[in-house]
């Protein structure tokens, strides 16, 4: 039997945190675990963006041959996939406003493990959600790290429909046969091991192997000691005046003169 595990998003729900934490693990894992990152899912997360975007079943095939030639050169009896992209584009960019595509990049997913591994598949999903500040958030990515223009409270009002990550999970559920659970962000931090915490229980495994997993490391995280909300915007602005490599240098400047004032009030 192949027990494959599959986190699949959402943006902006500690997928970073838990993807550093799978891949600082892999030896520990191995051989009873395969680890599979976005850099080891071949053209499948690129197909999931395209198709988000453009709903091309020709995509849509794309990534579910892509994900099958990756699932057949697996030989580990537990595989454990993790890869936000495979849910489409994040939201708010003019590629993709919400997470529709995802009930549909599942069941392709689905269908290439059955084709692979047959009846012996346990297959299963687990997505992270996220009960507050997922709006904001999403926000701050694009405009800290793209070219997005439109200010906090424009596109909190524009994407307030996409911020019912349950719905999108119920979406999953009804278009896949394997089980579908979730687990907001806000209480999973507080598990032993952090975000990963739901993912190791599906694994089923044993505390020598959790012990690798530290509860306490955090990524993509904002500077804590700032007015998030006006640094956003503030960026946004950016984004509009300056050309994409003089802005992003800006960013980092304003971003590294925040960092270096916490620093010197902590001391």
């Amino acid at each position: 039997m192949t027990r494959l595990i599959v986190h699949p998003g959402f943006h902006k729900t500690g997928t970073t945190t838990v993807q550093h934490q799978l891949e600082a693990a892999r030896g520990d894992l191995a051989p009873g675990w395969a680890v599979l990152l976005r850099d080891d899912l071949a053209d499948a997360p690129a197909a999931a963006r395209a198709f988000s975007a453009r709903r091309d079943p020709l995509e849509l095939g794309l990534f579910q041959a892509a994900l099958a030639r990756v699932f057949a050169a697996q030989n580990a009896p537990g595989i454990v996939v993790s890869c936000e992209g495979l849910c489409g584009h994040m939201p708010g960019r003019t590629e993709a406003d919400d997470y529709s595509a995802a009930p549909a990049l599942m069941a392709a997913l689905e269908t290439a493990a059955r084709e692979v591994f047959g009846a012996a598949l346990d297959l299963r999903f687990y997505l992270s959600t996220r009960a507050e500040g997922w709006i904001e958030s999403v926000h701050w990515q694009h405009v800290r790290t793209g070219t997005l223009t439109e200010p906090l409270a424009t596109f909190c009002a524009r994407m307030a429909g996409a911020a019912d990550l349950d719905a999108v999970v119920a979406g999953i559920a009804a278009a896949v046969a394997a089980p579908v659970s979730a687990a907001p962000i806000e209480r999973t931090t507080q598990q032993a091991q952090g975000p990963a915490t739901p993912l190791l229980d599906l694994m089923e495994l044993p505390a020598a192997q959790r012990a690798c997993f530290d509860a306490r490391e955090r990524r993509n995280g904002r500077p804590r000691r700032a007015n998030l909300a006006a640094l956003a915007d503030r960026f946004a602005r950016i984004n509009a005046r300056l050309a994409p490599e003089a802005a992003a240098a800006r960013k980092q400047a304003l971003l590294e003169e925040i960092w270096a004032r916490g620093k010197r009030e902590r001391a």
